[in-house]
């Protein structure tokens, strides 16, 4: 049957939710899986120690993280990483929309929103209590 999964592969859920790379999109929360993506165990390990059930793939829409995430770029997140006390790319929740972008901190009690695309998308300053973080992406896959 085509629908084997390989053995000893780790699923990955992938939702039907896209964060938005642009100025932001209204989304909803994570809900049912729309599918699985099998990863060998071993390149899984060498890409994250989370344990699979904080791992979700996700889709990205929008110009503003180019030349790094593309439109329709897929990205695996992981939700147990939710800590600003680092720079990243992250998923975050602001301005009642979900965003995939890079963070720096900026000072006490703020942080620094960054797009990669900075000619379109300058960066904005975010009080931290403004902004919540559903984890850090870690893999990304797309079209070539």
């Amino acid at each position: 049957e085509d629908n084997d999964i390989p053995s000893g592969a780790q699923l990955v859920p992938v939702f039907d939710i896209r964060a938005s790379a642009g100025y932001g999109a209204i989304v909803p929360d994570f809900e049912s899986v729309e599918y699985t993506l099998a990863f060998p165990p071993d390149y899984l390990r060498s890409v994250t120690r989370a344990p699979k059930d904080k791992l979700a793939i996700i889709g990205v829409k929008g110009d503003s993280m180019e030349p790094t995430l593309k439109d329709d770029d897929i990205v695996m997140v992981d939700l147990s990483k939710t800590s600003l006390g680092y720079d990243g790319l992250f998923v975050l929740r602001f301005d009642e929309a979900l965003h995939v972008k890079r963070i720096s901190r900026s000072g006490p009690g703020h942080i620094t929103v960054i797009s990669d695309n900075r000619q379109n998308y300058p960066p904005v300053e975010y009080r931290v209590a403004d902004v919540e973080v559903v984890g850090k992406v870690i893999w990304k896959g797309g079209k070539v």
